[in-house]
């Protein structure tokens, strides 16, 4: 869909309404269902949301042109005022905590067994699929789902992909995987922090994960395994805290970072436009040393070389620079192609042989000063 511009009535900004990114690691969104599309959507303010509305996209500040800011999961409203959360959630308690009140604020949906309240200014533009034209769509649970996403040991192992968790989830809990995520973790596990004292096998299509028994609060206890269940997927976790899984940032600048290839290897750059800072997202600086080196060109041409978390390697970059400036003035030695002179001649013209004038009255003139140096005259001897 190419961009629309949407008007409010009250307001001179133009609301742009964007394509729905696509979903990476990073930026986590998930489609509309086949048949919803944005060129249904109209731009409200918060408070004339209403019950069946689809809440799409908020927008950037203004005034003037505002881009649209896409909502991670598009869901149907229920408004309700604020204040009056029966599950008492987070978003509720965090928002109360900075003396929030019903006459500036406004719920667009509440708590369920997922998800917090979706809380916002009542004045906030907001594009929405109105219900009338929402219900002549596909249901927006006919999307897939996002997984959600777990690591182990600080993000060093992961991330898994899950099944969506509810809001009571804790790290201690399970989370459902495939078959190839499950194979991926009884390989990571063993060398993790978190599983050091673990053990994983497969016995066909079951998981067995195994404590040292020597750590066993139970003597004899075999372990726990873990067998597909009717989709095909495995239940796993209760034995380590799981972590929720989320781009690192920046060690630097704390800031968002996002995910490069670099030789094959997983590297997060800083997504800051005035910091070139890499790391591999693990926690511990130490490890980022050994990122791998790279190189750029500035904007006079000039190759720039980078140690692999970004700052530059002044010794290697000044070196090289007067590589090349030798290169220029022709006396790099690379850069000889073996036949030309130091006079600019080449062979029939000069020969070791048979030198070009110029050549000659060199070699002279280098004869004459080291017989000069040794106290030696042409013709005689002591």
């Amino acid at each position: 869909m190419p961009e629309r511009t949407l008007s409010l009535p009250g307001s001179t900004d133009r609301f742009v309404l964007t394509d729905r990114p696509a979903t990476t690691l990073t930026d986590r969104y998930r489609p509309l269902p086949d048949g919803m599309a944005l060129s249904h959507a109209a731009v409200v303010r918060a408070y004339q949301v209403l019950t069946g509305d689809v809440v799409v996209a908020y927008f950037t500040d203004g005034p003037g042109v505002r881009y649209a800011e896409h909502v991670p999961e598009a869901f149907t409203a229920h408004p309700r005022p604020f204040g009056t959360c029966p599950a008492q959630c987070e978003e509720c308690e965090n928002v109360h905590t900075c003396g929030a009140s019903a006459e500036r604020y406004v719920c667009l949906d509440g708590a369920d067994d997922r998800d917090d309240c979706v809380i916002v200014y009542r004045d906030t533009p907001v594009a929405i699929i109105p219900a009338t034209s929402a219900a002549l769509l596909p249901p927006l649970d006919s999307a897939p789902l996002l997984p959600d996403l777990f690591n182990l040991d600080d993000g060093k192992f992961g991330p898994y992909e899950a099944l969506p968790v509810s809001r009571a989830w804790s790290p201690w809990s399970t989370i459902s995987v495939t078959r190839a995520t499950a194979e991926q973790i009884a390989i990571d596990l063993p060398r993790s922090r978190a599983g050091r004292h673990l053990t994983c096998r497969w016995l066909h299509e079951f998981l067995l994960i195994s404590s040292d028994p020597r750590l066993r609060a139970e003597p004899g206890r075999p372990g726990q395994l873990i067998e597909p269940d009717a989709d095909g997927r495995y239940l796993i976790g209760g034995l380590w805290p799981w972590e929720e899984w989320s781009p690192p940032t920046c060690p630097d600048c704390s800031t968002d970072t996002e995910q490069i290839d670099v030789e094959g290897e997983k590297v997060w750059r800083c997504t800051a436009p005035d910091c070139d800072r890499r790391t591999y997202g693990t926690g511990d600086p130490y490890d980022d040393q050994d990122l791998p080196s790279y190189t750029e060109a500035d904007a006079d041409g000039t190759t720039i070389v980078y140690h692999g978390t970004g700052e530059i390697d002044v010794e290697t970059t000044a070196e090289l620079a007067s590589q090349e400036g030798a290169h220029e003035d022709g006396q790099d030695a690379d850069g000889d192609d073996g036949l030309t002179c130091p006079n600019g001649n080449q062979p029939p013209e000069c020969t070791a042989i048979d030198p070009c004038e110029a050549c000659a009255q060199d070699e002279d003139e280098e004869a004459a000063m080291i017989e000069a140096s040794m106290g030696l005259h042409r013709g005689t001897l002591d």
